[in-house]
């Protein structure tokens, strides 16, 4: 029985606040699994670390084109419903 082992391993360093940065051989190596925006799961079993990548993209509004409508001023917005 075979089975397929591949194991991409890379250091980052901890900074004062204690964040890191996902070092860029790991990042290439996701190939477009990781972006802006998503998060980073951390889990500790029994002494080991595992970190998991949580694509959170769905139901954003970043991908919409603007909308081509009237100027919105919320002040006025905000004095006519008052009014009304």
């Amino acid at each position: 029985m075979s089975s397929e082992h591949n194991e991409r391993a890379a250091e980052s360093a901890v900074n004062d606040s204690y964040g890191t940065t996902i070092p860029a051989e790991i990042r290439a190596a996701l190939d477009e699994e990781i972006r802006p925006g998503d998060t980073v799961r951390w889990t500790l079993t029994d002494g080991e670390l595992s970190v998991e990548i949580q694509r959170e993209r769905y139901g954003t509004l970043a991908d919409l084109e603007p909308l081509d409508g009237p100027e919105w001023d919320g002040e006025t917005a905000a004095e006519s419903a008052y009014t009304e």
